[in-house]
């Protein structure tokens, strides 16, 4: 009686064992994906953010954003993880002034660009609708003081 105890005690805490290490292969990044420099296009930097979420490279994705606006807090635990799929440009906007980009929190730069997109949203916090996310049009807002900075996300939305 005590050694099949022992014996199922064993079998559960492998099972379990091997639980969390599925879990841990599963939410690690999928692929490093490098952060845009100052001559990348705004289009690409967006094009790159959602690899970033896709391939699970969280710390770069969330090294292209400013502050925590863009909500980027997945880590390995999160099975789903963030994913922007299907993106693509529809608009990439003139490079202006921050105050009149048309994103409050843009007023305190300098250089400010819009980049319009459609894409599906699947697991992004607040986002996803259901089971079943649609298709939908987002602005990218993206920010920088000057030109050999590179350019960040500082906020999206719908469009």
């Amino acid at each position: 009686m005590r050694r099949t105890q022992s014996a199922v005690g064993l079998g559960l805490a492998i099972v379990v064992m091997l639980g969390i290490l599925g879990l841990w292969l599963w939410g690690k990044p999928r692929a490093s994906v490098p952060l845009p420099t100052a001559q990348t296009s705004p289009s690409s930097v967006v094009m790159t953010f959602a690899k970033a979420l896709n391939d699970r490279d969280f710390p770069t994705a969330k090294e292209m954003v400013v502050g925590d606006r863009v909500g980027v807090d997945a880590g390995w635990w999160d099975l789903h993880g963030p994913r922007i799929e299907d993106l693509e440009i529809t608009r990439t906007g003139p490079v202006t002034a921050g105050s009149t980009c048309g994103s409050p929190p843009a007023s305190a730069w300098k250089q400010c660009v819009e980049v319009d997109t459609l894409s599906t949203f699947r697991h992004v916090k607040g986002m996803t609708k259901g089971n079943k996310p649609d298709r939908e049009r987002w602005s990218y807002f993206l920010v920088r003081t000057n030109s050999s900075e590179r350019w960040r996300i500082l906020d999206w939305g719908k469009a």
